[in-house]
This record gives structure tokens, C-alpha cells and sequence, in this order.
């Protein structure tokens, strides 16, 4: 199973959609399934396109305003400095979570797998990688944002098409 690194505790209006175990099944057999670490997170997920993840107040080059509308639900991070990767999960509202936990197992976590597993030239591993994996408000959208250090690299926007029943 991969690592816990924390688990914050939330209040009762909120919840982490999936927990250690299922993660771990839905990544496993990845090459860097043993370097993987999860957290949960406390905080929810704040609004995405604008500020460096990771950061307070530290704005990207080539932001994205029109992804403000999401909020990060999930995240894969690579850490140059500490050569690790990490996942971080995002508490969600208790009444979005039969939605969210469903757009995760369907969509979210493959579209992380596919990002871990993903073939990477050497000039990929300077500075520090975000992939952020968002939704918007409505529930109707996904978006996913990809950064190094505090340039963009990579970001679309989807419409979600999953049935809502887990």
C-alpha cells in the first residue's frame, strides 16, 4: 500500500473521497509505486489557474484565469529537491462526495496514473512538478493543470460524462 504521509483531521461537512487502500489499487503497478506518498489534505481545494501551487500569493507565469472556476480535488507533485513523489487529496463537501469519489475512480485517478507513468525526458525533473486535477463548481467540468515551478506547461478544460452512481 502507499505510504500515508499525513491525514489532517476535517470537520463533519467534509470528507476525503477515496482513502489509502483504494489509491494504492488504482495505482498499483506503476514503476514509482514504491516512491509514492499520500496526504490528505485539510483544506479544500483552492481555486486553480492563478497562484504557484503550493505557494501563498506567488503567481504563475502565463496564468490561466479561466480556471478559476476550479478548485484542486487532486494533485501529483514531483519534488526535485527531495526527489520524491507525492499525491495530495483534497477534503470535498460531504454532499459532493458520491459525485466527486465517482469522477475520481473513473477519471481523476487514471488521468494521474497515466501522468505518473508518463515518459519524461531528463530536462522534466528540474524544479518542482505540479498536476493538478480540479472540477468546477457545477460539478459538469474537469480541468487539469500542469506546472514547473511557476510556469504552465500544460492545462485543458473537459466536460464530465461519468454516471453519478458508485
Amino acid at each position: 500500500m502507499i505510504k500515508t504521509n499525513y491525514k489532517s483531521k476535517i470537520g463533519k461537512e467534509f470528507t476525503h473521497s477515496l482513502g489509502s487502500k483504494r489509491i494504492s489499487e488504482l495505482l498499483s503497478g506503476i514503476v514509482i509505486y514504491d516512491k509514492l506518498s499520500i496526504s490528505f489534505d485539510k483544506s479544500e481545494g483552492g481555486r486553480m489557474g492563478l497562484f504557484v501551487p503550493g505557494f501563498n500569493l506567488r503567481y504563475l507565469k502565463g496564468n490561466s484565469k479561466e480556471l478559476l472556476e476550479f478548485r484542486t480535488i487532486v494533485a501529483g507533485i514531483y519534488s526535485t529537491v527531495t526527489d520524491k513523489w507525492f499525491i495530495n487529496l483534497k477534503p470535498v463537501p460531504v454532499s459532493e462526495n458520491k459525485i466527486i469519489k465517482s469522477f475520481l475512480i473513473e477519471i481523476g485517478i487514471p488521468i494521474l496514473r497515466k501522468w505518473f507513468e508518463s515518459e519524461k525526458p531528463e530536462s522534466w525533473y528540474s524544479g518542482h512538478r505540479y498536476f493538478q486535477i480540479g472540477i468546477n463548481q457545477s460539478l459538469t467540468e474537469y480541468c487539469i493543470l500542469e506546472t514547473q515551478n511557476d510556469l504552465v506547461i500544460d492545462k485543458k478544460t473537459v466536460k464530465i460524462t461519468v454516471p453519478n452512481n458508485v
